[in-house]
Formats: C-alpha cells, sequence, structure tokens
C-alpha cells in the first residue's frame, strides 16, 4: 500500500492526425507498461482517416484513456487542450506514431524515488523504419550522453549541449506539471520548432533533470511521407519565432543575454534552415533579406561543410556520393 501512496502519477499526451495505422501499438505500448501511466488523453486533431472510430474502441477497453477530438488546429493547440484537462503529477508528450519501451515508467519511478527534486527526466531514443515488427531494425538516434542528476539552469544546459545531450523534443523527457505550472510555458502556434523553446525553458528552470543513457522511445520513419514533404519559408521563419520566444524568456526570468547559448542550443535548427533552404530552393521575401544574409553569414562562417554545401552545392554532392561510393568499395575489399 505504502508504494500506491508514494507513486507519482503520469499523464501521456497524445496529439493525433491520421495516424490510425500506428495507433494501436502506440496505446499498447502505454498500457503495457510494467508500471502504467494513470492518464492517457489522445487529441484527435480533424482526422480525415479511420483514427475516431478506432480511437473510441481503445478508449473503450482502456478506462484511463480519454479521446478528445477537435477540428483541425495544429500540434501545439492539441496538446494545450491535453494539458488542461491532465491530472498527473508529470505529463509525458507522445507522438501517435511512435511507441515507447516497457520499463519507461517504472525506471521513472525509480529515479523520482531517488531524486525527489527531479522535475525532468530525460532519455534517448531509436529510430526504425515502417516496417513489420519481424522486420525492423532499430537504431541509435538522440542519445542521451550524461547520466545521473544535474540542477537546472544554463551552467547544465551548456554541459549537455557539450555532450550532445540538449534535445529540443518533447518526447525525450517525462516533465513535472508543477514546473510547466510554475514556468508559465506554453506552446507556439507554429507548426516546426515549436518543442525547442518549450524545452529550453524548462531545461533553464528545473529544480533537477536526471539523464539516463536508455532508450526507451521508438520514433518511426517513414519514407514516403518524408520524400513528399517539402519545407517552404514558414520552416524557416519558425526558428526565428522560436528563438525570438527564448530571448523574451531569458528576459522575463532577468537571465543575462547568452547568445553563445541560444545559437548552440538552436544550432541544428539553424544549420537545417540553410539545408532546407537550398534542397527545397525556398524563396526569400524581400523583407526577411538582410535577417537571412545575417544566418547565412553566422552558420558558414562556423562550418566549412555548410559554408560548402551553401555557397557550392554541386561540389559539396559530388564529394558526398564520392565518399558514398569510396565506403561501399572499402567495405567490399
Amino acid at each position: 500500500m505504502s508504494d500506491q501512496r508514494t507513486k507519482t502519477t503520469i499523464t501521456v499526451i497524445i496529439p493525433n492526425w491520421n495516424c490510425a495505422p500506428w495507433l494501436e501499438e502506440a496505446i499498447d505500448s502505454l498500457v503495457g507498461q510494467s508500471s502504467p501511466p494513470d492518464q492517457i488523453i489522445v487529441i484527435d486533431d480533424g482526422s480525415t482517416d479511420n483514427s475516431v472510430e478506432l480511437l473510441q474502441q481503445l478508449a473503450k477497453r482502456y478506462p484511463q484513456m480519454t479521446l478528445l477530438q477537435s477540428q483541425r488546429g495544429g500540434v501545439s493547440a492539441a496538446r494545450t487542450r491535453g494539458l488542461e484537462i491532465a491530472t498527473g503529477d508529470f505529463i509525458y508528450f507522445m507522438d501517435a506514431d511512435d511507441f515507447v519501451g516497457k520499463t519507461l515508467f517504472a525506471d521513472f519511478q525509480r529515479a523520482k524515488a531517488q531524486h525527489p527534486e527531479m522535475e525532468l527526466f530525460c532519455f534517448g531514443a531509436k529510430m526504425f523504419t515502417d516496417l513489420p515488427l519481424g522486420q525492423r531494425q532499430y537504431q541509435p538516434f538522440h542519445q542521451r550522453k550524461m547520466q545521473g542528476a544535474f540542477p537546472g539552469g544554463s551552467t547544465t544546459l551548456r554541459h549537455m549541449m557539450t555532450h550532445q545531450s540538449a534535445h529540443r523534443v518533447l518526447w525525450s523527457s517525462i516533465v513535472s506539471r508543477h514546473l510547466i505550472e510554475r514556468v508559465g510555458v506554453t506552446f507556439l502556434p507554429i507548426q516546426n520548432h515549436e518543442d525547442a523553446p518549450f524545452m529550453f525553458a524548462l531545461y533553464m528552470q528545473a529544480q533537477e533533470v536526471v539523464f539516463s543513457h536508455e532508450s526507451y522511445y521508438y520514433k518511426r520513419f517513414m519514407v514516403t511521407s518524408l520524400s513528399q514533404r517539402k519545407a517552404t519559408f514558414s520552416w524557416v521563419e519558425n526558428y526565428f519565432i522560436a528563438r525570438g520566444n527564448s530571448e523574451r524568456f531569458m528576459q522575463a526570468w532577468g537571465l543575462a543575454a547568452d547568445e553563445w547559448l541560444l545559437d548552440r542550443y538552436y544550432e541544428p535548427v539553424m544549420y537545417g534552415c540553410l539545408i532546407e533552404m537550398r534542397k527545397n530552393d525556398i524563396n526569400v521575401p524581400q523583407e526577411w533579406h538582410v535577417t537571412i544574409d545575417q544566418l547565412i553569414r553566422k552558420v558558414t562562417g562556423e562550418s566549412k561543410r555548410m559554408k560548402l554545401q551553401w555557397y557550392y552545392p554541386t561540389l559539396y554532392n559530388g564529394l558526398k556520393a564520392s565518399r558514398s561510393l569510396l565506403a561501399r568499395y572499402t567495405g567490399k575489399r
């Protein structure tokens, strides 16, 4: 009985949009945990497939599951709606087409018992191609190269970035609901990079952050959907919106301006902006030319690879193809 009285409660929030083929695997991975979550909230964001029918069936099967329905409003609106009715001490945000390992929440409970001040439990992931279960191969992805408990704040965040552990995605952490409420962090109404400023605020203000080397999250890679998706300038604009939010957060909390910290935290997104602009030949609106020129100078000045990729894309692609051929040849030898 004492374990039940002291057990930390967990709410899982899952936005869904047309993920019917993968929903059952996602939900089963939660209810099949060695220590299942207390509440599962799925927000259907205006799906046009048979998601709602399937989710209704799953909700009947699992009493801890709640289904909310809405018109298409985006992932940020869906998560916000889920938070409004969440009752758990801790919140876990999960994507509807992925799944989690069976010991995630049991290991979280052990970490919480060992570190009562813990407000973030951070871990790694593995990626797999969307194939039948027996054909899958799981590759390390978004690994946490830190282990143990650290205080939140800029010093730890710098340490995280040095050790490639400052992940900006929500599904790589279980978060204290009190931390979310105390910081007053909300989701920006954008469709890319919306996780980054949310996690930045939590990393900076958490009382204690606990890291695990374990990979509990399994991220599904779907070749067809990715090949059909083409970034537009909004993908780039959303980087500036996300970063601006983090800058304002630091000002609001009386934290010293730290360009290095923001540059390193958003570095993969900054580099991604140039990659997407070059790959998709994105047209930059006239009013953004100065800002984008500054971004290009910053990124290409820091990375010789990005400088080559941006200014000499044909040469870069040729070198990349040659390297791939050489690797295959060396492997055959």
